[in-house]
């Protein structure tokens, strides 16, 4: 069951979804006009997963991220302008234009890593939570990932020791499997 939530709150959700769409298809036109960036992962059809998600979180918990970063990096208060260029690889980027369609993260909100590895970010968040058990943190950690990471060891290792730690971290599955 869902929390009731304010009209007010709604309206906000769905404008953060509304904006991570329009920069997907806004980045997807880009590419058919010939931009060239490589290649990249969107987040188109998932915005409704990951955004409720991330406006859960506070500002110091931690958020992990794959190669379809746009729009966890967007629903956390990245600047549309400063990803753009991130993903154009110009310097005035997120990070300097260096990081990428895949690898652009913004630490100063709480997105320190992007990994474009897939299931990557699981063990890396199981770890970013003990670590926070260890410094006596009340942070959170979140990993978002999708569903073919759940064919990497890696990630039910890393699923095993949080659960018996009993570790600050949500893993949150994302299905991207459908055509966007």
């Amino acid at each position: 069951m869902l929390p009731e939530l304010p009209n007010a709150s709604l309206v906000d959700l769905f404008r953060q979804m509304w904006l991570v769409r329009r920069w997907e298809e806004r980045l997807i036109a880009l590419a058919h006009d010939g931009e060239s960036f490589g290649h990249c992962h969107v987040y188109v059809g998932q915005e409704a997963i990951g955004i409720p998600v991330l406006a859960a979180l506070r500002a110091e918990d931690l958020v992990f991220t794959t190669h379809r970063n746009h729009g966890h990096l967007l629903g956390r208060g990245a600047d549309p302008g400063g990803l753009l260029a991130e993903v154009l690889g110009r310097a005035t980027g997120l990070n300097g234009g260096k990081g990428g369609t895949l690898h652009a993260c913004a630490p100063e909100l709480g997105i320190p890593h992007t990994s474009a590895i897939v299931g990557g970010t699981v063990p890396i968040a199981a770890g970013a939570a003990l670590a926070a058990r260890r410094r006596g943190s009340d942070q959170v950690t979140t990993a978002f990932f999708g569903d073919g990471a759940m064919e990497e060891g890696v990630v039910f290792e890393a699923l095993n020791l949080a659960a018996l730690w009993k570790l600050p971290v949500i893993f949150v599955c994302e299905n991207n499997t459908a055509e966007a």
